[in-house]
This record gives C-alpha cells, structure tokens and sequence, in this order.
C-alpha cells in the first residue's frame, strides 16, 4: 500500500518473529531461606537504574543511528514509541467516527486533517500490527470521503440519522461504560465534569486487548427514560394523515327490470288440509306409525299361531309349529322377521326406506333386535327405558352395518318367499296409482298393479320419447288420464300402430308453463316442471311424501344395472355400451356427461333451460328415479348438482 509520502505500509526485510515471542520477565524464584538485603544494597541498586531522562536519549540516540536495513520494518522497535504510535492511531479512529456528519459537511477539512496526521504518525510506523491499525483507518477515512463525495454530487436525499454514525457512536459509548454494569447511569454535565471519554481510555492497551465485548446493559439503561411524565395522546386527535376532497359521486340509472308475466309464478296457498298432510309425512310420523304397525302384527300372529295350534286334535311336530309361525309372519322367539317386516317385493328403493325407518325405532330404544333358534334376526315391540333405570340395568346400545345391493334384495325375496309386503306399499293417499313412462304391460306387471289396489287413474309420458306403450296401458285402464307434453299427441298421429283415439287429457305448454294443474290429489304430492327447451321436451316429476324426482332424459346414470337384472345379458356387454357408459355416468366429476347436458341439451333455448334447472333445485328431494340407469336412492340431490353445476353457477367454469 502506497501513501502519500511515497512511503510503503509493509516493506521487506529480513524474516523475523521477535514481536509475536513471548518476551520473559526476568523473574526468578527466590530461596526461601535469603535474607532481606540490606537498605544501602537496595538503594545502590535503585541508583543504577537509567532515568527516564537517559532512557530518552538512547531513544533519540537509537533513532539517529537507525540503518537504511531497518527504515521501514524494526522487530526491535522501542516499546514507548509503539505506544505512542497505537495511541495517536486510536484516537484518529475515535475522532473520525465521532465526527462523521461534521466531516460529511461542504467545507469541512477534517477528513483531510485526519489523513495528513495519520501519515505523520505512519512515519514511525515499524511493525505489522501497528499497519494494521493505520490501514483499518484509512480504508474508514476512504468510505467516508466516498460518502461525502456522492452527497456532493447527488445531494443529501438521506431522511433520519446517519446508521453508520449511530452505530459507531453507540459502540464507542458502550465501551467506555464503567466495569461495574449495575453503575448509575451519569447524567452529561457529571460525564464532562469526570472527563469520562477518550481520556480515560488506556493508551497501553492495544485493539487486540480490547476485544468486541460491549456492555448492552450500560446502553439499554442510558438509551431509555427513567420516568416519562408526558399524557399519551391518542392518535385520533393528531389529525388524519391526508385530506382528500369528498367527490359527490352521481346515481347510475338503470331501466327498469320488466317481469315476464308469462314466467310469472303465484305464491301456493297453504290450507289446513297441507298442514295436516305435512304433518304425517315427516319422519316422526312415519317412524310411529311403523312402530305401531309391528305392535299389531306381532300380537296378531301370535294369537293367530296360538289359535291354529290349540284347533289341532293331536300335540304337534316342531316341523309343523315352525309351518304355523312362518304362514303368519311370527318367529320362534315370538318376534317378527326383520326381512320379512321390512321388504317390499314391489320395490327396492321402499324397502331400503323400511330399513331406514327400522333403524330409527332401534335407536331409540322403541323396537328390539334379537335372534331366534335359526340365528335369523327378528323385531320386537318395547319401551325405552328411562336413562336411570338403563344406567341400573348395565343397558348397552350397540350399532351394526349392513349392506343391501339389487342383487341381494331379490334372493332374500325368493328365499323368504315374500309375497306381499307386511308394510303397505306406498301409494297416493286417496290410493290413486300414477305411472310414469310406462313399460311394456305383461301379466307380471299387471298382477303387481292388482296387489297394489289396481286403481291406475294417471300415465305420464315423460317426453316425445318415452311414449310406446301409451296405448296399450290405456286400453287396460280407460279412466286414466295421460299426462304428455305438447306435440306428443301429434307425433304419435303420423304412425298408424299408437294413433290415438281421443286427445291427451293433460297437454304440457309452453306458454302455461308453471300454471299447469292436473288434479287436487295429484298436484296436492306432485310437483311438475316442464323444461320446454330440452330436444325431447322434458316433463320432470317430483314427489313430495317420499321427496322423490322423476325423470326420463335430463340425467343419466348409467350403466343400467337394475334393468338388465332380470335378463341373461350384462349391463354393460356390447361394444357401444361400453364406450357410452363411461361418458355419461353420474358419479363426480361427471365431466362428459356436463358437457352433453351443456353442448347438446341445452343448446336449443340455454337461458330457458338453465331457469327450470334453477327450479329443480328447489325442491328438497333425495332420491332419483331416472329412465336410463339405476335408481339413486340416496343422496340424488347432491349427483343432480353435480352434473347440472355449470347450470346454476353464475358462469360456466370450463
């Protein structure tokens, strides 16, 4: 490193480490055993000690007779002069971080003053620890004038206080603190009265003595008030921050929104006859009403039992009591069969609704599960017992899992050989039957229409589709009414096999749409929504007592299990089953099938097709019934919006 004097911080010379070798302090052990020397010995030996006058002139001397070998670098330097050398260096270092915006003002000479006296004293400079001191120096006084330099150029931006500045002065404070760290904090006038600053600072003790300890305590206790007697003001009454001017902002008008009255729906007059039927088809209701049904039949077979057993002339075999008890519904335990009580032969999904309300009675305690001698599972009538008196008892509820598929329910029909259904099948409450796209009408059809009171007074045909066999049903039932939409009547006329012969009685219109009555029984459990912008011209059918929905072709859920159940072929044999069954399931994300609902069947009339899927929603119901798949007897409104979700979101998302 070159200065401005020419001179060289660090020369060659020759290699030495006498500086870094532990220098020996000429103390001995002592005998015991010498005696003291005798005052005139001392004092002999005190007078032959150099003065520190005569120490001075052999270090002027030593100066004066110094070799060009030994200008730049001295091992041997005297330790006075190096002390004095680190001491003018440290208090340089002192003044340059004290003094930092002073020197960083246009005008002031002092980071030149501080240069011209550090080469002064670099002169004398002979060792490498004390270069090191000097350079740690210059490169402070270096970033200082850069500093300065920019903010000449630049002009001063800087907002608050100088970080370098500060940091520097809290670390100069931090270590002049006292040893003690418990010391009263001096107040400025006792710190310049004791001369507490740089003064008091060892000038013997070097940077490397010193180390980076700090004492934090010290500064926390100055740097805080002791007692702050000033009333906190809260920040509301300083003012707000900014103004801004109030804008009166100008009413947008918009026309007025006209309603179509043809769209236009009248609020359902509720009578005291609805309540009255609310009433008895909530679940409470329905669960009694079972409860009591199992009560009457139990104590009506077992009399039944008791009465043919006593009408026999001879004791009978245990082959026929068990002939006896299995013709009146009774177990051997006294009981009732849980599937013979529960299932319907008719239908499926109401038995998986008996099962249900089973399961209910159970829980509370109003209907007992127990086994008879065949380990078969049988229902008998009880009482709840009071929480006391179940706590006295040890009584335990305990749950059980059981799964019922199509498949399942039809053996344990044929294995139980069930007939007719111990729980009445579900009927309108005047015992009106209503069917919905009728099949084709064999004599099994018409014998479960016999069992459940063969009084057929409406045919809906679901759409301009589902519509073949319209003819024949009316012929075997010439009161019923056919329930169609518009331009079925006309379709059917161009072909000479289902040409009827007298109008439809009940003609779905566009026009009419949501005003279109039927009966007071049948709109009293039925809710109609024509979605008139569906290519088949949809009729969708939703029933209240068993919050059922009824439709052809607005959703499919295939495959069509169910359907080919009775038949050799599989549900999903064939080429194009099996390349359609995938795409149009109901089961999430149902993709394919949202976009056929989207791109195909709704492309007609969309605004007109997303409002009657709008009203759907609406109704409360949980089970599906679709022409084309399994029933979903669960959990239907949930698949519903899954597959219609682009139809009542506010936009489409893909």
């Amino acid at each position: 490193m070159t200065r401005g004097d020419g001179r060289q911080s660090l020369a060659q010379g020759p290699p030495s480490d006498k500086e870094n070798r532990p220098r020996s302090t000429g103390i001995t052990k002592r005998n015991q055993t010498q005696k003291m020397a005798p005052r005139s010995a001392k004092r002999a030996r005190l007078s032959a000690r150099d003065s520190n006058i005569q120490g001075s002139q052999r270090l002027a001397a030593s100066q004066a007779n110094r070799t060009d070998a030994n200008q730049f670098y001295d091992p041997d330097q005297d330790e006075g002069e190096r002390r004095q050398i680190r001491k003018g260096l440290r208090d340089l270092t002192r003044d340059l971080n004290d003094s930092r915006s002073e020197y960083l003002q246009a005008g002031n000479h002092g980071l030149r003053d501080t240069i011209k006296k550090a080469n002064e004293i670099f002169e004398n400079v002979k060792q490498t620890s004390d270069a090191t001191i000097d350079s740690r120096l210059l490169v402070q006084a270096a970033d200082l004038s850069y500093k300065k330099t920019a903010q000449l150029v630049l002009g001063d931006a800087s907002a608050g206080i100088d970080v370098d500045e500060f940091v520097s002065k809290c670390i100069s404070f931090m270590r002049r603190a006292p040893t003690e760290s418990q010391a009263s904090i001096p107040s400025s006038t006792q710190r310049r009265r004791t001369g507490i600053g740089r003064s008091q600072v060892d000038p013997n003790d070097s940077d490397e003595d010193q180390g980076d300890a700090m004492n934090w305590d010290w500064l926390g206790r100055a740097a805080c008030f002791c007692s702050n007697s000033r009333p906190s003001v809260p920040g509301f009454l300083l003012g707000p921050l900014s103004v801004q001017k109030r804008i009166r902002q100008q009413p947008t008008r918009r026309a007025r929104e006209r309603i179509d009255p043809t769209r236009a729906v009248a609020p359902q007059t509720l009578e005291e006859k609805d309540l009255d039927r609310q009433e008895t088809s909530n679940l409470t209701t329905m669960c009694a009403e079972i409860n009591r049904l199992l009560a009457r039949t139990q104590n009506q077979g077992q009399d039944a039992v008791n009465r043919q057993l006593s009408q026999l002339s001879e004791p009978p075999t245990d082959e026929l009591v068990q002939e006896v008890m299995a013709k009146n519904n009774v177990a051997d335990d006294g009981g009732i069969p849980l599937f013979q009580f529960c299932l319907n032969p008719k239908s499926f999904g109401q038995s998986v609704e008996n099962l249900f309300y089973v399961s209910f009675l159970v829980r509370d305690g109003m209907v007992g599960v127990s086994v008879d001698s065949r380990g078969l599972a049988t229902l008998h009538a009880s009482k709840p017992h009071a929480p006391s008196e179940a706590q006295k008892k040890g009584v335990q509820k305990h749950q059980a899992i059981c799964s019922l598929d199509f498949e399942v329910w039809q053996d344990l029909i044929e294995a139980y050989d069930i007939k007719d259904p111990i729980i009445p099948h579900l009927k309108m409450e005047t015992g009106s039957l209503a069917v919905f796209s009728p099949v084709n009408l064999t004599q099994e059809v018409r014998d479960t229409i016999a069992g459940l009171g063969g009084s057929v007074k409406y045919i809906a045909a679901l759409d301009l589709e589902h519509h073949i066999h319209l003819t024949a049903w009316k012929e075997a039932f010439p009161d019923a009414a056919i329930i169609a939409p518009e331009g079925l009547w006309e379709k059917r006329q161009s072909n000479p096999k289902v040409k009827d012969a007298a109008p439809f009685e009940h003609v779905f219109r566009k026009e009419s749409n949501g005003q279109q009555k039927i009966s007071g029984e049948f709109d009293t459990e039925f809710e109609t929504e024509y979605v008139h912008s569906h290519p088949s011209r949809e009729l969708v059918f939703y029933h209240r007592p068993s919050r059922t929905l009824i439709e052809a072709d607005l959703l499919f859920n295939l495959p069509a299990r169910e359907q080919y159940s009775k038949t050799k072929e599989s549900a999903t044999s064939g080429v194009f089953t099996k390349m359609v069954s995938p795409l149009m399931t109901a089961s999430s994300p149902a993709t394919w099938q949202k976009r056929f609902v989207w791109y195909v069947l709704s492309s007609g009339d969309r605004q007109a097709f997303a409002e009657s899927i709008r009203r759907i929603d609406k109704w409360d119901f949980n089970r599906l019934i679709p022409c084309h798949g399994d029933v979903i007897e669960s959990g239907a409104k949930g698949v519903f919006r899954t597959v219609m979700e682009w139809f009542l979101a506010d936009r489409k998302q893909v």
